[in-house]
Order: structure tokens, then C-alpha cells, then sequence
């Protein structure tokens, strides 16, 4: 079962973490109308626009791998995104994910997987 409010604190945590990366937040938790599946955060990192998965474990049950981020799912919803975006698509599209293991109430460990889709041996 989903802790949503774990969910939700893992999202809003990481956005700070981007954003303290100098990352510019454009959305939390975005879907498209009608969709329950969602994209926990889209951001620019300079001119490239990021989609990313945040993967949220309490306890020390390790960080998720990103194997678990459906990647089918997330290039839909970006596709989604990218065809009701105002603005002329003319940036390079990037998918990272967030993995984060929460250890306390007020502490948790966050691992970046940068482009984690990329076919790189």
C-alpha cells in the first residue's frame, strides 16, 4: 500500500534538492487531464527538460533500483506533456529518477540517477 503523504514528501523534498542544484521546477506531480498516472516532477536543467520519476522506501531497505521506474510510462507522459506545451518544443528531453531512502522523521538519503534510461554500457 502507498503512503501517499511519504509520496508527497519525497516529491516536495527533491524538488528543493533540484532546486538548490540550480534546476528550475516547472511542475510537481503532473498528469495529463484524465490520467491517474502522473510525472512526480518536470524541471529545466539549463536548456534541457527533465523528466523525473521520485522513488520514495522508508526504512533501511536500500534505494530503488531504477529498473522499478516503468519507462514505457514515463516517455508517454512526457510525449503527453511535450504536445500541449505551449511553447515550440527546441530543447533535448532527458528522464532522471530520484531514489530516496527515508532513515528518520526528518532525514533521508537521496541517490540522482542522471539520464537513467540511456543505453550507456
Amino acid at each position: 500500500m502507498k503512503d501517499n503523504n511519504l509520496i508527497d514528501r519525497a516529491v516536495s523534498a527533491s524538488a528543493r534538492y533540484l532546486e538548490l542544484r540550480g534546476y528550475e521546477v516547472l511542475e510537481q506531480n503532473w498528469s495529463p487531464e484524465g490520467s491517474e498516472e502522473s510525472v512526480p516532477l518536470i524541471a529545466y536543467d539549463d536548456d534541457v527538460l527533465v523528466f523525473i520519476d521520485v522513488t520514495v522506501r522508508n526504512g533501511f531497505e536500500g534505494f530503488v533500483p531504477e529498473s522499478e521506474t516503468d519507462r514505457e510510462a514515463m516517455e508517454i507522459l512526457a510525449a503527453k506533456y511535450l504536445a500541449q506545451a505551449d511553447d515550440e518544443p527546441n530543447f533535448e528531453v532527458r528522464f532522471d529518477i530520484i531514489s530516496m531512502m527515508v532513515v528518520g522523521e526528518s532525514r533521508a538519503m537521496l541517490k540522482h540517477h542522471i539520464n537513467a534510461f540511456s543505453e550507456a554500457a
